[in-house]
Formats: C-alpha cells, structure tokens, sequence
C-alpha cells in the first residue's frame, strides 16, 4: 500500500521500505540529520499509513470508555486522549489516541499494524451500544509536523492553532473542506498532528517543505520517528505493548490509572497486579560501549532477568538507550548487564524520559 505523498517521497530520493504493508520513507539525508532537525528546529512526517475511525452515536463515549483502559468521561471535548485497549486476559490490542469531538462523537487513530484489528475490535464489542462506526482507511491522509519551530510555521496557514493548548485539538476549514488540527505527537519536541484528505495532505505537505525553508525543515523518516520517541521512553506497539503485555508492565503504565468504571480486561489487570509473575518496565542508558538493541538480554548477577523491548543510540545524547521488561522491580541507578554480541555491557536505570528536559 501506498500513501498519497508516495511519488513525493520518491521525488526527495527517500529509502522505501516495506512498514506494515506499506512504502514508507525510512530516511531522506539521514536518520542523525532528520532527528537534529525535530529536536532543534522543524520536521514533517507522513504518518498516513495509521489508522483512522469515527465513531459516533448516543453511545459512543460509554462504548470506548468500556474499552479503554483511562477514563474517558472526565474530558472535556476538543480533548485528545492517549490510552490502551486491552484484551480479557490482560494484554493489549494496541495503544490509540482518542479525539472528543463531542460525546457522541470520537475519531480514533490506531496504529497501522493495528488498523484492521482495532477496527474488529471496535465492531465486536459495539454490538450492544447504538453508535455507528466508519473507518477512514484509504481517503485521509495524516501529517506531523514536529519541533520548536512547528507552532511558527503552522501558524501562517492556521492562525487559530496559536491558542491550542498539549493534547487538544480544532477542526478548521481548508478549501471548504474539515482539517483536523492537534497540538499531540510522538517526539517530545512539541508540535501538532493534521488529519485531511488525500488531496489537501499532498497541498499542505508542498506549502509547508516551502514554506518551511526558513526554518530548517526536513521532511523526516519513520527511522528518526523511532529514535526520537525512545529518547522520551514512549511505547511502540510490538516492543513495548503486546497482545501479552499489559499497560501496567510497560513504560505506559501510568494509562492505568484504577479506573473505577468497568471495563475490559480490567479483572485480569487487578490479578497481574497482584501476581510474582508480574513484570517491570525501565529506562537504561549505556556505560560500556555498544549498542543495545531489541531483544537483547538483560542481565543481574548472573541471572537472565529479561529483555530489552527498544533500543538505540541516541543522537541527542551521544549514547546508546534502551527500554526493558524485567522479572523483578529495580531501583534508579542500578546497574544491569545487556548481552551484546556475547558480551555483558553495563548500563544503569535511569527515569524516563532519557531526556531531562521535554523540549
């Protein structure tokens, strides 16, 4: 599958690789570039392979809150909700980011491995809510547009976004059509996310590599979208969340907030909770040298305690981090063991995110 901006990726010589069944850009000059460019100025990201489904209703607030593993009632609307989905033993569907446009009306934005089985999801337990629920797979298109120089530039073509506050969102017009603007993203540099059609996507993405120019944009890769959001410890479907892995054993514990509402897998969440076989989520930074990297062992006093779930050098710091999941709770600055290539490297617990200061 393609995105509407394929020809142009191709047009700025990006490397394609095959990404959940799409040709996505893994770079265009370089991963270290593309992510300096986030971090110290403005970069622009097709994100449009991620998944995005209305659902709307009487129903539609109490049929996602059932399903979410935050409260979703105490928002107000204009409000975008980072949460999990889990399933009835515990583990996680996958992570998505909630809009409330109005109670009875949300959009979803699902993970693009995830889009058809979040969307089963969804249908399977709508059965007995009245809300109706349409995907918007293949005719909408998703841009970020992420660092300190993002509200600067976005705001010349959207003066209203001035105002927008973390984790909101407006919906504005553009040529008669709705636009979806949110001040969310997956970077730590700040930013905003715009949902659009396909025909305004490619539009919108020309004006702002134009319009950019004066503030060092680069159009960026799904490599530094990786390492940029390992540098704030943030969960990746597959790594750090899995159909076996619960929120509350991942660096997205805090989503998991003792809801007092009911809702799915909250029982076997209460029973992990509770149990020797729980697991742990932590940041670790490198002291020796190498490279950590998924699925390398982690070890403590000779003992395998478990895996690194992400890992990385990262550019920022000029240092190698990682995220694992271990068997036994730990404490900042411990230090661990990480088996690369044979070889026991050491690295210390630190608190995430990796970067002190959230830019």
């Amino acid at each position: 599958m393609r995105t509407a901006l394929y020809d142009h990726h191709c047009q700025l010589n990006a490397k394609i690789v095959d990404f959940a069944g799409w040709q996505m850009p893994i770079h265009y000059k370089s991963i270290l570039i593309e992510h300096l460019a986030v971090r110290e100025a403005v970069g622009l990201f097709d994100v449009s392979h991620m998944g995005r489904i209305l659902v709307e209703g009487p129903s539609a607030e109490k049929l996602l809150d059932k399903l979410s593993v935050s409260p979703l009632i105490e928002h107000e609307t204009g409000t975008a909700i980072y949460t999990i989905w889990c399933n009835e033993q515990g583990g996680s569907v996958d992570d998505v980011m909630l809009f409330k446009v109005s109670k009875s009306k949300f959009f979803i934005i699902a993970n693009a491995d995830n889009r058809l089985k979040d969307l089963e999801h969804v249908q399977k337990h709508a059965k007995d809510f009245d809300v109706s629920i349409t995907p918007y797979y293949e005719q909408y298109g998703i841009l970020a547009l992420q660092g300190p120089q993002a509200l600067n530039l976005l705001s010349e073509i959207y003066p209203a976004i001035v105002d927008l506050k973390p984790m909101h969102f407006l919906i504005t017009q553009d040529q008669g059509e709705e636009v979806l603007i949110s001040r969310t993203g997956y970077t730590g540099a700040g930013g905003f996310e715009i949902f659009l059609s396909n025909p305004l996507t490619i539009t919108l993405w020309q004006k702002l590599l134009q319009l950019g120019t004066k503030y060092g944009i680069e159009p960026i890769g799904l490599g530094a979208r990786d390492t940029l959001r390992l540098e704030m410890g943030f969960a990746l479907y597959g790594h750090e969340l899995s159909d076996t892995i619960a929120p509350s054993e991942s660096v997205a514990a805090w989503t998991d907030k003792g809801k007092q509402s009911d809702y799915i897998g909250k029982e076997a969440l209460k029973k992990i909770q509770l149990s020797d076989k729980k697991r742990y989520a932590y940041g670790v930074q490198a002291i020796d040298s190498g490279i950590i990297r998924q699925n390398y062992s982690v070890i403590k006093e000779g003992n395998e305690i478990g895996t690194v779930t992400s890992g990385s050098f990262s550019p920022t710091l000029n240092q190698s981090v990682a995220l694992i999941l271990v068997n036994q709770p730990l404490e900042i600055s411990d230090i661990v063991s990480v088996r690369i290539r044979q070889k026991d490297c050491r690295a210390q617990i630190v608190k995430i995110p990796f970067l002190r200061k959230s830019i």
